[in-house]
C-alpha cells in the first residue's frame, strides 16, 4: 500500500485551525487508499481526549509520537516562550530524523511520501527520505533549511493563488509541481438542516434577537478588533458572540479596546469542534473580519471558518482582500473594506435590512462551497503524487 508520513510539530488536539486541517487531510488521504502515519511530538501537556474523538474523525490513520525537549507553557514571558518553542521544534525535528531511521526500513523510506506544513521537521526528513512534499501554509523564508527544502521537494500544495506566482518568481518552481486548492470543510456536517431557533435553544441562548457570530482566534491579523469596534455603529438590538480565542487574548482585547467591554459582546472561548455547527446555525450573520495590513491575511490564509460559514447557509460579511476574494464575491456574501469599523457595521446592518437578498447570497455560498471538501483537496494532491512516481 502507498504510504504518507505526515510530520507535524503540533500539540494534539489543539483549538488552532492548523490542527483540524492536518487531521482532516490525513483522514482524507487514508480514505483514498493511502496508509498514513501522522508523526507528532510527545509533549508533557497531556490532552483530555485523543485527537480522533476530539475532532470527530475516523480512526483510519496511525498516530506516532517522537520525544522532544518541551518547556512550552511553563513560562509566560514572551521572549522566553519564543526560546522554549525554538528548543522544542528543533529537538523534535532532530529526533524525528532518528525516529524515521529506526521505524522505517530503506525501502519504506525511499517509497513513502514525507509531507508537512512545518518546514523544519520536513527539512530533517529530507536527509532520510527521497520523496518530499511541502504543504505550504505560510510563505517560505530564505534560510539554509528553506533553500535545501525547496530544491528537494518534488511537489508543493498551496491554498492561495498568490503563492504560485511568488514560488515561481523567488524559487523558480514550475507550475506543474504545484497543487492549488483552498482548505475545505465537511459540507454535510455544516450543512445540516438546523433552524436558528433549534440551534439557539440547544446553546441556551435567547431565541429572538439579531445575532452576529465570529469563530476563531483573536490574533491581530484576524481583524477581530475591527469587528469589536464596529459594535458602537450597529443597532442596539444586535449582539455579538465571539467563539474562540485564548483567555489571555480576550483579556488583552478588553484592556486595549473599550468596545470589547460592551455588554452586547460575549466572549465564549474555545469550543469543541462538533459544537461549531450549532454556533453557526444560531447566527443571523457570520463575520470574517481579516485585516488588510498583514501579508498572512492578504495572501497566505485560506480560513477554514470561511468554508464552514458558507456550508452553514447563513449570510456572511467579510473583508475585501485578495485571499478572501478568491472564494467570496458579491453574489455569495457581503464584502466590506478591511480595518474599517463603520464599513463593517454597514455590512452587518445591510444583512438585517435586506434579509431576502442576504439569504439569496447565503444560498449561493452554500452551493459554491460544495467543491471545497477535504476529500477534493486530497485527491488533487494525489494527482500530483501520481504524476511524479
Amino acid at each position: 500500500m502507498k504510504k504518507i508520513i505526515y510530520i507535524c510539530n503540533t500539540r494534539f488536539p489543539t483549538e488552532k485551525a492548523h490542527g483540524l486541517s492536518t487531521v482532516k487531510l490525513c483522514e482524507a488521504f487514508a480514505g483514498e487508499g493511502y496508509q498514513v502515519d501522522l508523526v507528532i511530538p510527545r509533549l508533557w501537556r497531556r490532552p483530555g481526549k485523543d485527537l480522533f474523538s476530539y475532532y470527530g474523525i475516523q480512526k483510519n490513520f496511525t498516530v506516532r509520537t517522537v520525544p522532544c525537549i518541551d518547556f512550552l507553557g511553563l513560562f509566560f514571558i514572551p521572549q522566553i516562550e519564543r526560546l522554549t518553542f525554538l528548543i522544542q521544534i528543533c529537538s523534535f525535528s532532530f529526533l524525528s530524523y532518528f525516529f524515521i531511521l529506526r521505524k522505517y526500513n530503506r525501502e519504506e523510506r525511499s517509497s513513502a511520501i514525507f509531507m508537512s506544513h512545518d518546514y523544519m521537521p520536513l527539512y530533517a526528513s529530507s536527509f532520510v527520505g527521497t520523496r518530499i512534499f511541502y504543504d505550504i501554509h505560510h510563505f517560505p523564508g530564505n534560510n539554509f533549511m528553506y533553500q535545501r527544502l525547496m530544491k528537494k521537494c518534488f511537489g508543493f500544495a498551496v491554498q492561495t493563488k498568490w503563492k504560485i506566482g511568488e514560488l515561481s518568481k523567488i524559487y523558480s518552481i514550475v507550475p506543474d509541481k504545484i497543487v492549488y486548492w483552498p482548505n475545505g470543510t465537511d459540507v454535510r456536517k455544516f450543512g445540516q438542516n438546523i433552524t436558528k431557533a433549534e440551534a439557539r435553544a440547544g446553546l441556551g441562548l435567547a431565541v429572538s434577537g439579531n445575532m452576529a457570530v465570529y469563530t476563531g482566534q483573536l490574533f491581530g491579523w484576524k481583524g477581530v478588533g475591527t469587528l469589536v469596534r464596529s459594535i458602537e455603529h450597529v443597532s442596539r438590538e444586535t449582539v455579538l458572540y465571539i467563539v474562540g480565542g485564548a483567555a489571555h487574548d480576550v483579556e488583552r482585547m478588553k484592556s486595549e479596546i473599550a468596545q470589547a467591554r460592551d455588554v452586547r459582546i460575549t466572549f465564549i472561548g474555545p469550543q469543541p469542534h462538533d459544537q461549531m455547527v450549532s454556533w453557526l446555525k444560531a447566527a443571523d450573520v457570520l463575520i470574517l473580519p481579516n485585516t488588510g495590513t498583514q501579508k498572512v491575511s492578504l495572501y497566505y490564509t485560506s480560513p477554514m471558518k470561511l468554508f464552514e460559514y458558507m456550508a452553514a447557509g447563513r449570510p456572511i460579511v467579510a473583508t475585501k482582500i485578495p485571499s478572501i476574494q478568491e472564494i467570496l464575491n458579491e453574489t455569495n456574501s457581503v464584502l466590506v473594506n478591511p480595518d474599517n469599523p463603520q464599513d463593517m457595521a454597514h455590512g452587518i446592518e445591510w444583512v438585517f435590512n435586506n434579509q431576502a437578498d442576504a439569504y439569496t447570497r447565503a444560498l449561493q455560498a452554500q452551493k459554491d462551497v460544495q467543491q471545497y471538501t477535504w476529500g477534493e483537496r486530497a485527491r488533487r494532491i494525489i494527482r500530483l503524487f501520481t504524476t511524479h512516481e
